[in-house]
């Protein structure tokens, strides 16, 4: 339920907690408050793409240590339960932010998973030990080589990301440099409920939804759903 989590999310924030991204190395299944700080944890099977059985394999294989690159990743974590589209919506919403860039990531993903499938087929059948040389210990572990991605994605492009498989941004918001002026000139969103009906307030937000219609009448009329960067949400009646 994203608006029930904005809501939580809100309080969070009006409680001086800070929400972190999800990370590989520190997320659990669900949202955890971090020990002795005032943050708590995205949740990775909150990520839009990825179950729960997803996160039990990456739990499991963290349970032997913390993950220390894409690569340490990529050779403990199955394929078979973490699959392309789980890396990538890992990627996009900063759970491997701590291994590279997330245009770098997405760039070499191909190759990351191709890595990963050859390694743990190899060791399935005996020709790779995981954690040591080839075969007989004559041969060099294989490993992976990020390219620099030609193309960098811009923060706007990797927040859009965080809002379509998180139902939130996180990291940042397109609104926070307006911050001091939605202060002065507006209510906060999740202001708007019954209690200040037939008032007349001033709210503002990202337009995230449009729909027009017709009334009986032949009025036009429309809906507007509004954001803003405390993760409040709202919809607004217009006659046209």
């Amino acid at each position: 339920d994203i608006d029930r989590l904005a809501i939580e999310m809100t309080e969070c924030k009006h409680m001086g907690m800070t929400v972190l991204n999800p990370d590989v190395n520190e997320s659990f299944v669900e949202f955890a408050v971090v020990p002795n700080e005032r943050k708590i944890r995205f949740g990775m099977a909150a990520v839009k793409g990825v179950g729960v059985a997803a996160v039990e394999e990456i739990l499991r294989a963290r349970d032997e240590g913390k993950f220390t690159s894409i690569e340490d990743f990529a050779k403990r974590v199955s394929t078979s339960r973490v699959n392309k589209k789980a890396y990538e919506a890992l990627i996009k919403t900063g759970a491997f932010d701590g291994f590279g860039t997330r245009s770098d990531l997405l760039f070499n993903l191909e190759d990351i998973l191709a890595f990963a499938s050859k390694l743990q087929k190899e060791a399935l059948s005996g020709q790779t030990d995981l954690f040591g040389d080839l075969g007989g210990g004559s041969g060099l572990m294989p490993s992976i080589e990020l390219k620099t991605a030609p193309v960098r994605y811009t923060e706007k492009e990797q927040l859009m990301w965080e809002r379509e498989l998180l139902g939130l941004y996180i990291s940042a918001h397109p609104l926070d440099n307006f911050d001091a002026f939605f202060e002065e000139q507006t209510i906060p969103l999740h202001s708007v409920t019954p209690k200040i009906d037939g008032q007349l307030v001033t709210i503002g937000g990202l337009v995230t939804t449009l729909r027009s219609i017709v009334t009986k009448s032949g009025s036009k009329m429309a809906f507007v759903g509004l954001e803003d960067n405390n993760w409040g949400t709202t919809c607004v009646r217009m006659l046209c």
